[in-house]
Order: structure tokens, then sequence, then C-alpha cells
């Protein structure tokens, strides 16, 4: 990372808690149905980033990524869909940021730079982080794109068990892979030289890793 030049934020903003609310759509009040889908998927439902500061929005974001499981089928063959929100807000200001799942504190600590990554492994029935088990889950994020870095450059990236957020399939779609002529136009400028996410900056070659 000593050859990229991320930018620290330079304007102030009052510092503000880290319980940045979930949307009244978003909140933990996680509704379960029955679906017909496939056993044992992950799928990506909607990603939004707000600006939330109170003085200067841009100094405090606000990420949320929903998602939902299936479980293992029943013996009607129909799955459980169980919708679920991983949520990062981040004061760029202070540098103090939290994490959550369904509305439970994972992590808050203050980032000492411009860049911030977080792992841990979270057990979605007991709402609890834990050490073996669960669900393999890693948030990235960075204040603004570095230099080299395309237009569409990602400054946040969400991943649950080794697989980033965006290449999840789309629940409700029949399609592998939602974005399918995007991921190939990313290829093309990342052999271009050019920075798409902050993956690339964090972990360069994590493409050959299997993540996508």
């Amino acid at each position: 990372m000593s050859n990229v030049d991320l930018l620290s934020a330079s304007t102030a903003d009052q510092d503000q808690s880290m319980d940045g609310e979930l949307p009244s759509n978003l909140n933990n009040d996680i509704n379960t149905s029955q679906q017909s889908a496939p056993a044992s998927t992950i799928y990506q439902m909607e990603f939004d980033v707000e600006h939330i500061g109170k003085n200067r929005p841009q100094n405090k974001r606000q990420a949320i990524w929903r998602y939902c499981i299936a479980s293992t089928p029943g013996v009607d063959d129909s799955t459980t869909i169980c919708e679920h929100v991983a949520q990062l807000v981040w004061s760029t200001h202070s540098g103090k940021y939290a994490i959550k799942v369904d509305g439970e504190e994972v992590y808050s600590n203050v980032a000492k730079g411009s860049v911030l990554e977080h792992k841990w492994r979270w057990d979605h029935r007991n709402a609890c982080v834990v050490d073996e088990g669960g669900v393999q889950m890693r948030i990235l994020a960075c204040r603004k794109p570095p230099t080299r870095s395309s237009k569409n450059f990602r400054c946040y990236e969400f991943l649950v068990q080794g697989k980033v957020y965006r290449e999840l399939p789309r629940f409700g779609s029949s399609a592998s892979r939602s974005d399918d002529d995007a991921f190939q136009n990313e290829e093309r400028e990342y052999n271009q030289g050019k920075l798409m996410t902050i993956l690339d900056v964090i972990e360069p070659g994590w493409r050959a890793k299997g993540y996508a």
C-alpha cells in the first residue's frame, strides 16, 4: 500500500455516536419466509451507502449490505430464506467505526488511517461472534479512491464465506452472478492497470484466490 496515495479526510466534524439506526425497511426485525431456492446459498439483496454526518454529511458514512441465506430444504422441498443486514458506520473525521449484523454489534474501534478492515465469524441463530463455525465475514473500506483507480472504484467491500458480496447471486434471479457484463468490464480495466476496489489495495491478487 506504500505506493497508493489514500488521502485522509481533512474537514472537521463533531464526533457522533456509532449507533447509526437502520432505515425502517432495513431494521433488525428480520422476517423469515418460505421460498423455493437452492439450499446452503447466500444471496445479495441490496447495497447502499449514505453520508449521515450532522454538520458535514461526508464525514460520517453508513454502508448497508442486505443479504439472505437459504437453509437446508425441508421434507416438502421448500427452503427457508432468512434476511439479514450487515452495517458499517464510520466517522472518517474521528476514525471511530462500528460494525453490526441485524442490529447486534460485532466490533467497534478507531481506524488509524484512511483504511479499515475487520474479519469475524457470525452465528446468525444466536446473533453473536464465534471462534468456530458460523459464517465467515469481512468488511473493508477506505475514505476515498486512491490514485490510478477506476471511476467506478468500490470503497466498500463485504465478503461472505470468502465471496465478494457483489459477486453473490442476486435473490430472485436465475443468473449465477448478477452483473456478469460489469464483472468482465472490471476485469478489462484492472488488466489495464486501474485499481477497481479496496481489495486491490489491501490484497493485490485477490481475484486469483477465488474471492469472486
